[in-house]
């Protein structure tokens, strides 16, 4: 399930945890907040596939919060709840939840439904193009362009660095890295991510565009990030 990125919004964060490294396993990419309202800080809004959204949340009733996301993220939304209430399974879906999921759930449970809901919803949004100021990745196509000039990237060059500019701003771990490129779980030993990284990255450094750099962070993983800089009058 490569490439498909969730939000989860979610306050009890043992359980925030779990959800994600559960779904990170599978294949699947995962951005978590714990307070509704930091929905608006979230980089990116365009390159979500689905929102998992706990209803009981600390700044915000989910229900409420739902008007909010849809202005920004246009994705289908998953309430979880602890509460069984009928009403407020009714009143979810009845604001437009695709789905309605009550807590515990079964971590296979709630992979499935996520998975049946993604299916249904994916043909009616596409993510075929990541903009970051004037960086532009065309999935279809796999090309990059920089301010409209292509950059020479081989295919596998762009399907890492689609997963690096999807998780902008975000340390990705070698094991997170190897499950999304490679789409199995990491053995500790292979280096190919390494590799991969490196050759990226030293393509990247000889465009020379300012701003656009891969890092490493020792101990943790690596750090994509563009910020365009603005030439002085």
């Amino acid at each position: 399930m490569l490439d498909c990125n969730i939000l989860l919004i979610e306050d009890d964060l043992p359980l925030a945890q779990l959800i994600e490294e559960y779904l990170t396993a599978h294949g699947f990419l995962i951005t978590h907040i714990a307070k509704g309202l930091d929905a608006k800080k979230v980089s990116n809004p365009e390159s979500f596939d689905l929102i998992l959204c706990d209803v009981m949340l600390p700044d915000i009733d989910g229900f409420n919060l739902k008007n909010i996301l849809e202005q920004t993220f246009h994705c289908p939304i998953i309430f979880m709840t602890a509460l069984s209430d009928d009403e407020d399974q009714i009143r979810g879906l009845e604001l437009g939840a695709i789905d309605y999921i009550v807590k515990p759930v079964e971590p296979n449970v709630l992979l499935a439904r996520i998975k049946a809901n993604l299916r249904k919803t994916k043909p009616l949004k596409s993510q075929d193009i990541l903009t970051i100021s004037d960086l532009e990745l065309n999935k279809n196509q796999k090309v990059v362009t920089v301010d409209n000039k292509p950059l020479d990237l081989t295919s596998q060059d762009f399907d890492l660095l689609w997963v690096f500019a999807i998780n902008q701003g975000k340390v990705l771990s070698r094991e997170f890295l190897f499950q999304a490129i490679i789409g199995r779980e990491y053995n500790g030993m292979d280096r190919t991510v390494d590799a991969r990284t490196s050759r990226l990255r030293a393509k990247i450094d000889s465009f020379k565009i300012p701003g656009l750099v891969i890092r490493t962070v020792w101990g943790k993983g690596y750090l994509f990030t563009y910020t365009k800089e603005v030439e002085s009058q």
